[in-house]
């Protein structure tokens, strides 16, 4: 099974359109935190990276913030970049977004779990939702099931810098259908390579990303409006 999801505006209104009115009522309205907090931003003359990265030279690989931007609860998120022939076209870089996990057999440098990855363009525009390989994140892995409470726990608006973690909060929140409808397809797919041999999966490093999904924050404002919400 490929885990990539179709984007485009014909597969969002789809997906959109499972969701109860009132679900997309709160989805339309994290996309209206999501553009104020963007045009709170570019008042200062600033997008969502140079709020990260500041004056300093922009280094691929290294992670924006030095130390990542953790919250009290222990969620944390951070940005980088890799090779540019590693990016997905328009690719400037891409967040990591981690929940806290209080499960209690999870190895003390693992407590936590990967929620999220978010493809952004040089603007700070989101591009895509994925979701990586455990050898890439080395994380207390969880199901999709487990994963989506997770996210839908997670608040990131305490971390440093805080008009980023505002930010991640509104536009995860905003493609939680499409976060959700890519933590399932990693499950199936990883089902899917297992039961052709691929035991070795979690370890495999020609395998970085498990599922995608292209997103537009233009197309799921449309299609919100277009539902109602």
């Amino acid at each position: 099974m490929s885990g990539h999801a179709p984007g485009g505006r014909r597969h969002t209104v789809e997906l959109l359109r499972r969701l109860t009115p009132q679900e997309r009522s709160e989805l339309y309205a994290c996309g209206q935190q999501a553009i104020a907090a963007t045009q709170a931003m570019l008042q200062r003359g600033k997008t969502v990276i140079a709020e990260l990265i500041g004056p300093a030279a922009f280094i691929e690989w290294e992670h924006y913030p030095p130390r990542d931007a953790k919250t009290r609860s222990g969620a944390l998120f951070y940005y980088h970049a890799h090779a540019a022939r590693q990016r997905m076209p328009a690719e400037h870089g891409h967040f990591h977004v981690f929940a806290p996990n209080p499960r209690g057999d999870c190895a003390p440098d693992r407590r936590y779990t990967h929620i999220a990855g978010l493809s952004v363009d040089q603007h700070g525009m989101p591009l895509r939702v994925f979701t990586t390989n455990l050898w890439v994140t080395a994380e207390c892995w969880e199901d999709a099931e487990r994963v989506c409470t997770l996210a839908r726990q997670t608040t990131l608006k305490d971390a440093r810098p805080h008009k980023v973690g505002q930010w991640l909060d509104a536009v995860l929140g905003f493609f939680r259908p499409q976060i959700e409808l890519v933590t399932h397809l990693r499950d199936a797919r990883i089902k899917a390579l297992q039961d052709r041999g691929r035991n070795r999966l979690f370890e495999d490093r020609r395998t970085h990303i498990l599922s995608q999904c292209r997103i537009d924050f233009s197309t799921q404002v449309l299609a919100l409006e277009e539902l109602g919400a």
